[in-house]
């Protein structure tokens, strides 16, 4: 059986060129190890809500009741998958009922989020998640401010 330093003996000794090849590629590793921490950044979920469009033209009171409240993590917040019935909400608007005083919100039906989603810009501008959200809604025809 042949030795490694016969069989590797045609390309010559340690030189200027080894070197600077070797250098060459460990230079390139340092920016590859950086893309392993990227995704930490641009791959988190931002906190986000059912987008209600302007169009369905209803009171600001009636914009903030729309959104169900839930018990997450033990503490209660704003759903991010449902929102309640736009119809009926919109009726109510309509009709100047104020919510939680004239109307029991908790008694109308939830649906999802038809409209696509409202995504929090208050830790992170744009996530890979957002994004794709948004170009999802764009093929689907919904509309989104995200």
């Amino acid at each position: 059986m042949r030795d490694y330093d016969d069989i590797t003996d045609f390309l010559g000794t340690w030189g200027p060129f080894q070197l600077t090849v070797f250098f060459a590629l460990a230079a390139s590793i340092l920016p590859n190890g950086f893309v392993g921490l990227y995704i930490v950044f641009v791959g988190d979920t931002p906190s986000h809500e059912c987008l209600i469009p302007e169009e369905y033209n209803i009171s600001d009171m009636w914009r903030e009741a729309a959104i169900p409240v839930v018990m997450q993590d033990g503490v209660l917040k704003r759903s991010s998958c449902s929102r309640y019935k736009m119809e009926t909400v919109r009726n109510f608007s309509a009709l100047n009922y104020t919510p939680n005083v004239e109307v029991n919100v908790s008694e109308i039906e939830v649906e999802s989020c038809v409209n696509g989603w409202n995504y929090s810009k208050e830790v992170y501008e744009s996530t890979t998640v957002a994004e794709v959200s948004r170009v999802v809604c764009v093929l689907m025809y919904c509309r989104s401010t995200v």
